[in-house]
């Protein structure tokens, strides 16, 4: 699926975006908001890896998902 194709149903489904694609970034840098991305910095990671930096970093993402002026969050 082309990075385009997501960003539109994204849009679509009030979803945001978690990727450690850069692609998004630059739709997001490009359109603004919605729909939000999370950037994973991290490199390719086990499903555990990831959903332990995205439960430890609950309360930023909370906020980055409630703050309307913010396209894009990074999470190293």
């Amino acid at each position: 699926m082309h990075p385009t194709q997501i960003w539109e149903y994204a849009l679509k489904n009030d979803y945001t975006i978690i990727t450690f694609d850069s692609d998004f970034i630059d739709l997001a840098t490009l359109k603004g908001t919605p729909p939000k991305v999370i950037w994973l910095r991290f490199g390719n990671s086990s499903n555990l890896k990831i959903a332990n930096k995205l439960l430890s970093n609950s309360s930023v993402i909370d906020s980055f998902i409630s703050n309307p002026e913010l396209s894009f969050l990074e999470i190293d």
